[in-house]
Parts: structure tokens; C-alpha cells; sequence
């Protein structure tokens, strides 16, 4: 088994933290929260500028068409497309 490090606060001889040491871990941890917000600002940024398109997709008027739907619209819409044709197809079979 691999040795797990043993934290200061739960050995016998831990006397608390000292204040500069407070300031060190709040410090720490306010700037890990603001990299984190940077860094989910960048990514709904990007995700605006790009329009919620597939990469794939054409810029003219169909390429905006489909980057305005999301995934899930687009599945549904072909969901009712694909059953609507195969109905069709039924009916001319008959």
C-alpha cells in the first residue's frame, strides 16, 4: 500500500496555523477561484463568438440555421423528419 501523507491538523503535537499561514491558504484558494472563473469566462466566450455551431457547418444562411439549433433540437427535428418520410414511403408502397 502506498503511504498517504498525514495532514498537520491531525497529528498530536499540531498547535493550529499561524496567522500568516491563514492568509497564505486564503490567498491560495482565492486565486485558484479567480484562474477558474478566467478560464470558464474564456470558454462561454468562445462558445458565444462560435455561435454553438459544429465546426463543420458552413457560414451562409444554412450554416446560421443550423448553429442556431442546439444538438438535441437538431436529433428531434430529424427524428420527425426521418418518421414523417418513412410514413410516406409506406403509403406508396400500398
Amino acid at each position: 500500500m502506498t503511504k498517504q501523507k498525514q495532514l498537520p491538523h491531525h497529528t498530536a503535537e499540531f498547535q493550529g496555523y499561524t496567522m500568516d499561514e491563514l492568509r497564505y491558504h486564503r490567498a491560495y484558494s482565492a486565486a485558484r477561484v479567480e484562474i477558474n472563473r478566467s478560464r470558464l469566462h474564456e470558454r462561454i466566450a468562445g462558445l458565444r463568438k462560435n455561435g454553438f455551431r459544429p465546426k463543420g457547418t458552413p457560414g451562409g444562411v444554412v450554416g446560421r440555421l443550423i448553429g442556431a439549433f442546439s444538438y438535441i433540437d437538431l436529433g428531434i427535428m430529424a427524428w420527425k423528419i426521418g418518421s414523417q418520410t418513412f410514413r410516406i414511403f409506406r403509403r406508396l408502397r400500398r
